[in-house]
């Protein structure tokens, strides 16, 4: 394989159901969002801001949500946090300008999901890519700002093993775009001969991975059976284990 010309010195991975397993999650990630959406809710309300009826106010904030990412993935912008919560309150007549945004972000109360784990072998093959020397990033195509899922990274220690972290809605471009890669790789001070991407979606982490050069591993856990639907990984690996042998061979 023509990446073995260089070592390869970076690995970057994405987030969920990769890192982490949403497999025992009770919902989606959309029921998730509208339970937060729920706080943030409670914390207007508790403000006395005129409001209409609490599943009125969720509607609006799921449609904003679904508009948001159906617009976005047509050029593979980033859905940004920020201006879903903006818009969402416009629509319910009030003023964000007269918000405070980092308030309003605080009060989503974003944290770990119950029944949402790491996989079992992420932080012992962390600490192994760390002590072999690897650089280690993390892309997620998720709108929250990164500092919200350093909660989750921080709560299960596995915060401090990544050198750069990145989500779609600080970045403003979305996976496959090429851009987000190239914005890892940048923090990394790596290039793609050079680095690895780890990512359970194939049309999303490997399509864009091989487009911009990396070597791509397809996670492939036995909860999920997504289609690759044309997209070839280098390789595929059902535990985040198997990855350290395929460095060992590159």
């Amino acid at each position: 394989m023509s990446h073995s010309a260089k070592r390869i010195d970076a690995v970057i991975f994405d987030l969920d159901d990769t890192i982490l397993d949403w497999a025992g999650l009770n919902g989606n990630f959309g029921t998730v969002n509208q339970m937060h959406a729920g706080y943030l809710y409670d914390y207007l309300a508790t403000a006395d801001f005129p409001l209409p009826p609490k599943d009125d106010f969720l509607q609006i904030f799921r449609n904003t949500v679904i508009e948001g990412w159906r617009v976005a993935k047509q050029t593979w912008a980033g859905v940004r946090f920020e201006r879903v919560v903006v818009e969402s309150l416009t629509a319910v007549n009030l003023d964000p300008s007269q918000l405070d945004m980092d308030e309003l972000m605080q009060a989503y109360r974003w944290g770990p999901m119950p029944g949402v784990v790491p996989f079992a072998d992420a932080e012992a093959t962390l600490l192994a890519l760390r002590q072999q020397g690897y650089k280690i990033g993390l892309v997620t195509n998720a709108m929250l700002p990164m500092w919200m899922r350093d909660i989750e990274l921080a709560h299960y220690g596995l915060l401090d093993y990544f050198d750069a972290r990145i989500t779609s809605g600080d970045t403003g471009y979305m996976k496959p775009h090429p851009a987000i890669y190239w914005r890892a790789m940048g923090l990394l001070n790596t290039t793609p001969d050079r680095s690895v991407f780890v990512g359970d979606r194939p049309e999303n982490d490997i399509a864009g991975a091989n487009e911009v050069g990396m070597v791509s591993v397809l996670m492939s856990p036995d909860h999920l059976d997504i289609p690759l639907n044309g997209v070839e990984p280098h390789y595929t690996i059902t535990r985040l284990e198997q990855l350290l042998p395929i460095l060992a061979g590159i």
